[in-house]
């Protein structure tokens, strides 16, 4: 009995008040259809939940937004990715053509998986107006997505980067981490793979300074190819091992976990992909200003994610409104603020008007926070989806034991 309450319950949190499907893709010819056929809508999107400042930034300042401009009313279900995909799944195999679900935030192989079966609409950005003004249309991250062809069966929202965060300053190369962690042994770690994104990130962006080639992993290979270029890579986080925080025997289970550990004082370093995490932190005084955000010499591994509609979304029409004006100057700015969400914005700096660029400027003098600037220009490219999986799968071979 309990467990049907919790089915009703969900069936009703994405049903809402809603009214059925209202257009098609073939009826969206131009952005003015995009309005007169999104408006007054109720759009559900279905997105991780585990970060309230992001939780805050969609109830707060987006849904008022959109309600002021359109008429539209945001519901949103937390829902991890591989949940919502399961569901799309289902109702794709039962015929379903009218969800419930109108947008997914989605990236990387959760991308991949879901344009590969047919669960998304596409292609939906020639439309948008603001990805048209204000975005350089021929950046890599607007084609692909971890090396995934886009065309446009995902519009880009946000940008994200490996920063790391010390007292004063830290290791700026994997060389330095190593020497670093020889003389303070038990002062660094990372967060374990391969469950935490921040971890994984870490590892693979090891590839890039140990083999000294970037490019490569945008290339074909096999599994086997692949496996005897990670040796010395592998080797090196077999000798770092022993020299991290509880002798390498156990790692931090998630980023937030490896954060506590340095606000504590167990760990010299934290690491993650909210630019402006820091910011925020030492803002709202749980960090002192000692702590500096960096990025290695090296460069470190920047990604993307990005807003899809599912195949069957009911309100398509008021799903564009509202991945148009989450792709705008204003929502973009007002997510990079340490004080919202410390998102990295997917703009191009040189399309936007004065008032974006002071609000820029001034969030980038905050202390704790970098500038697009110094993150663009030591910016490495995400490998490709399955490279990805595969270095997950070697780390546990060799490491997790």
């Amino acid at each position: 009995m309990k467990k049907f309450l919790v089915i009703l319950l969900l069936a009703i949190t994405l049903t809402g008040c809603r009214s059925s499907s209202t257009a098609s893709m073939d009826d969206l010819k131009t952005w003015e259809d995009v309005v007169s056929l999104g408006e007054d809508k109720t759009v559900t999107i279905l997105m991780w939940g585990g970060n309230e400042s992001i939780n805050q930034y969609m109830d707060g300042f987006v849904s008022d937004a959109l309600k002021e401009k359109y008429g539209i009313t945001l519901n949103r279900v937390p829902m991890n990715a591989p949940e919502y995909l399961s569901k799309l799944l289902n109702e794709k195999k039962s015929g379903l053509d009218v969800g419930t679900a109108d947008l997914v935030w989605i990236n990387a192989e959760n991308f991949r998986t879901a344009k590969e079966g047919g669960l998304l609409v596409g292609p939906l950005t020639d439309l948008l107006p603001n990805l048209e003004n204000y975005y350089d249309k021929n950046a890599s991250d607007l084609n692909y997505d971890s090396g995934i062809l886009i065309e446009g069966y995902e519009a880009i929202w946000g940008r994200a980067q490996l920063v790391f965060s010390a007292h004063h300053e830290g290791p700026k190369s994997y060389e330095e981490f190593l020497n670093y962690a020889k003389a303070n042994p038990g002062r660094l770690t990372y967060s374990r793979l391969p469950d935490d994104f921040a971890g994984v990130a870490f590892v693979r962006n090891a590839y890039y300074e140990i083999l000294g080639d970037k490019e490569i992993f945008q290339e074909d290979m096999t599994r086997q190819e692949f496996e005897v270029l990670s040796e010395p890579v592998l080797d090196y986080f077999e000798e770092l091992a022993p020299l991290l925080w509880n002798e390498g025997q156990t790692y931090p289970a998630t980023q937030a976990q490896l954060d506590e550990l340095f606000r504590n004082g167990e760990v010299d370093l934290t690491m993650g992909f909210e630019i402006g995490k820091t910011a925020g932190l030492i803002e709202s005084g749980v960090y002192d200003e000692s702590v500096v955000s960096f990025v290695f010499d090296t460069g470190t591994i920047g990604n993307s994610h990005y807003l899809a509609i599912p195949f069957n979304a009911p309100e398509k029409a008021a799903a564009m409104l509202t991945i148009d004006f989450l792709q705008s100057p204003k929502a973009q700015i007002e997510k990079m603020k340490s004080s919202v969400w410390g998102d990295m914005p997917a703009f191009d700096v040189t399309k936007v008007d004065s008032d974006i660029l002071n609000a820029l400027a001034e969030i980038e003098n905050q202390p704790g926070m970098l500038s697009l600037e110094a993150l663009t220009s030591k910016r490495n490219p995400e490998m490709r989806a399955d490279y990805i999986d595969w270095i997950k799968e070697l780390w546990i071979e060799r490491m997790a034991n």
